[in-house]
């Protein structure tokens, strides 16, 4: 089946806003990493103390919650454009089995 540009512009802004949200989960997690002190270089290294998994958790769940209205917004938009596109091929689908 050969996609119409609007389907198609549906899937590049759906594509867009989860790279959007991944990239604003990756600058956290990096973030977080930053923030605590150990001796161990990354997560799960054997060096990683409980402290610091807890320290690198704290600091997580403060970013979070700082960037709460992003993160809403973003995962509510993707709700949204993925709702569209099933609808979309709903309605695509029908029309095709009618002018069969």
């Amino acid at each position: 089946m050969t996609h119409s540009p609007e389907y198609l512009r549906m899937i590049a802004a759906r594509n867009a806003t989860e790279t959007r949200l991944r990239e604003l989960e990756r600058q956290q997690r990096e973030a977080a990493d930053t923030a605590v002190n150990s001796p161990a270089a990354h997560r799960g290294d054997s060096g990683w103390r409980k402290s610091d998994e807890a320290a690198y958790q704290a600091v997580l769940a403060d970013l979070r919650y700082r960037n709460r209205n992003d993160i809403g917004a973003l995962t509510a938009k993707l709700n949204r454009q993925q709702a569209a596109i099933r609808a979309w091929l709903t309605k695509a689908q029908r029309n095709s089995a009618k002018h069969n």
